[in-house]
């Protein structure tokens, strides 16, 4: 569920992890979980600046 909703607020458009954070009210330990979820799955995609977004 917390991954499903990571992704959700995730779109092509690169955005920071730490707005990634204030945008899904998730404990950190819980957004980065996820976010190593997605990127093993191949569906992350990693940006300058530490930028991500969803693999298009």
């Amino acid at each position: 569920a917390d991954r499903r909703a990571v992704a959700g607020l995730l779109g092509p458009t690169p955005v920071s992890v730490d707005e990634l954070l204030r945008q899904s009210g998730l404990v950190p330990a819980v957004v980065q979980t996820a976010l190593l979820e997605l990127e093993l799955a191949g569906r992350l995609e990693r940006h300058a600046g530490g930028r991500i977004s969803l693999r298009s």
